[in-house]
């Protein structure tokens, strides 16, 4: 693994097969000896190693390999596709390879010239050898034979033995290794498949958010959906942030490419986007700075990407695109059109790349589909037919009662095969109602959005500017009171529920503390703010907690 090429000798093992038998050792099969060798190497493919672990099959068929050829070292590399190299996996004798993790590149040393030319190669003496994996020295070792691992003609690792006494490999010993590399490929394959396939879950699950906020009168949906057998981690990603005021930005993705680095880019990606936001950059600002941080990466890698903010209280949507396939906006009447914004370049090409960001209505009624290729695209058809297709899809999915990216999804892909990845995040602006109840945490950092909700609220009843003002606040004022007062530092929830009947508004908020009664001189006014904004204050206090009840009349609404 590690020095380049030695002694040439090692034939294909189709070729070794085809020399009479007649011959016994000289023709490269086994004779007395042999054969007891190739009897014990029979039990590598024992169906009791089915029931091991990856490490613990590797490590159990190693160690048989070892003493059937008396080497002082076995080990195994697997091939990672994504980046080109060969990763130690498994070793008897030679356990510091797989504990520093030691990886070879294509074509280079010893394991990956077997890799790359998918045929065995022998070293008799590895003092001779441009070594470049110093382990192999300080273990003393001399001699070396390796194989490739194939499966259906593609190659997944190499096996590898080696002594520390100088030895001259028979093509029998070539055969013996290979034989027992071909045994074991295909349970090696499937374990390390099923093993990637669980990594994956886990990735998918840490890198997607865990759960849509809830968000009164908006309604979330997404899907994602890996290609294949999803044993690899995709670069589609999709994501939503809530931030301060009641705004909310939903963002969706695809980094170029499939496996760990696509991850790793679409990780980092993401986290910078959260703190961009939370620090307060413009959409087209935050575009660009995620822009300059893919191409300071350095790792040839792309992305599109699109960025959608949405203010709740104006009806708003800002948006701006990095390549991104065209978001499709359902207009209240239910019909759908994509969006016709600049797309500016994707992310990584080139640096200080400027982005624009548009505005578009959202008014309640609407809904906004932002998804990645995989959902429209297929093999040999323009991309506009696909993107017909969404379109009709969402505007047939909008007639239901079901979440839209169900819908759209359901209509668009259902049980077919994918052949690439596809993320779907889709945002409906829903009727509040006359009724608008919330369950908060009691921390002041949900005021903000409270205040928010509540003037959302209010103005789809046609509350004036003033009103709005006056309603909201008081609003935040009773929860103030209710986190600082009931709760103090405990983690807890309160309730607020607001009612519209014949242009009354009227608010409870309620909590399940005990209020402090001694309070400093300065604090209290907020009891006194409320009763000068509002028609009527009512507070109840009791044992299970306290209850403010507010009402105002609306001079002019619906």
């Amino acid at each position: 693994m590690d020095g380049d090429s030695g002694v040439e000798r090692g034939p294909q093992l189709e070729e070794l097969e085809d020399i009479d038998a007649s011959d016994g050792q000289a023709s490269g099969r086994p004779g007395a000896d042999g054969a007891d060798r190739f009897g014990r190497l029979e039990s590598i493919t024992d169906s009791a190693l089915g029931y091991l672990s990856l490490e613990e099959m590797l490590s159990e068929v190693l160690e048989r390999i070892r003493g059937a050829l008396a080497v002082d070292t076995a080990a195994l590399l697997l091939l990672d596709e994504d980046r080109g190299v060969l990763v130690a996996r498994a070793a008897r004798g030679l356990e510091e390879e797989v504990r520093q993790g030691f990886q070879v590149p294509l074509a280079r040393g010893f394991a990956g010239t077997i890799a790359a030319q998918a045929r065995p190669l022998v070293i008799e003496d590895l003092d001779h050898a441009d070594v470049v994996n110093p382990i192999l020295s300080q273990k003393g070792i001399h001699s070396m034979l390796g194989v490739p691992v194939h499966v259906e003609g593609r190659v997944i690792g190499v096996m590898h033995v080696g002594t520390l006494a100088r030895r001259v490999f028979a093509d029998e010993d070539i055969t013996l290794v290979q034989r027992a590399a071909d045994r074991m490929a295909l349970a090696i394959d499937n374990a390390r498949l099923s093993e990637q396939r669980a990594v994956t879950e886990i990735v998918q699950r840490t890198l997607l958010p865990d759960a849509l906020p809830q968000i009164p009168g908006i309604r979330l949906s997404a899907k994602y959906l890996p290609a294949g057998a999803g044993i690899k981690i995709g670069g589609d990603w999709y994501d939503v942030f809530q931030l301060s005021g009641g705004r909310l930005t939903f963002a969706i993705g695809d980094v170029v490419g499939r496996g760990v680095l696509a991850a790793s880019v679409m990780a980092e990606a993401r986290t910078a986007l959260r703190a961009y936001l939370i620090e307060g950059h413009e959409l087209s600002e935050v575009m660009s700075l995620l822009n300059d941080l893919l191409v300071a990466m350095g790792r040839n890698r792309s992305a599109t990407a699109a960025l959608v903010s949405f203010d709740p209280e104006l009806g708003e949507l800002q948006a701006v695109s990095a390549g991104h396939l065209p978001a499709l906006l359902v207009e209240p009447g239910g019909v759908a059109r994509f969006l016709e914004q600049h797309h500016g370049l994707p992310l990584g090409i080139r640096v200080r790349e400027r982005y624009v960001t548009e505005r578009y209505p959202f008014m309640v009624g609407s809904a906004l589909v932002l998804y990645t290729d995989g959902l429209i695209e297929r093999r040999g058809e323009p991309i506009d037919e696909g993107l017909a297709r969404l379109r009709a899809a969402a505007e047939a999915a909008g007639e239901d009662d079901a979440p839209l990216a169900d819908g759209v999804y359901r209509r668009l892909l259902g049980d077919a095969p994918l052949e690439d990845d596809v993320a779907l995040l889709a945002v409906e602006s829903l009727p509040l109602g006359t009724s608008l109840e919330l369950t908060l945490e009691a921390n002041p950092a949900v005021l903000a959005d409270l205040r928010a909700t509540v003037g959302r609220w209010l103005a789809s009843f046609g509350a004036g500017e003033e009103e709005l003002f006056d309603i909201a606040l008081s609003v935040s004022e009773a929860a103030g009171n209710a986190i600082e007062h009931a709760y103090g530092a405990r983690r807890a929830r309160f309730a607020v529920r607001c009612d519209y009947h014949d242009n009354c508004v009227q608010v409870s908020v309620e909590d399940r503390g005990r209020w402090r009664t001694a309070r400093p001189p300065t604090r209290g006014r907020g009891l006194m703010l409320m009763r000068s904004l509002m028609d009527s204050v009512e507070i109840e206090r009791g044992e299970e907690g306290t209850t403010v009840r507010m009402s105002k009349r609306l001079a002019s609404g619906s």
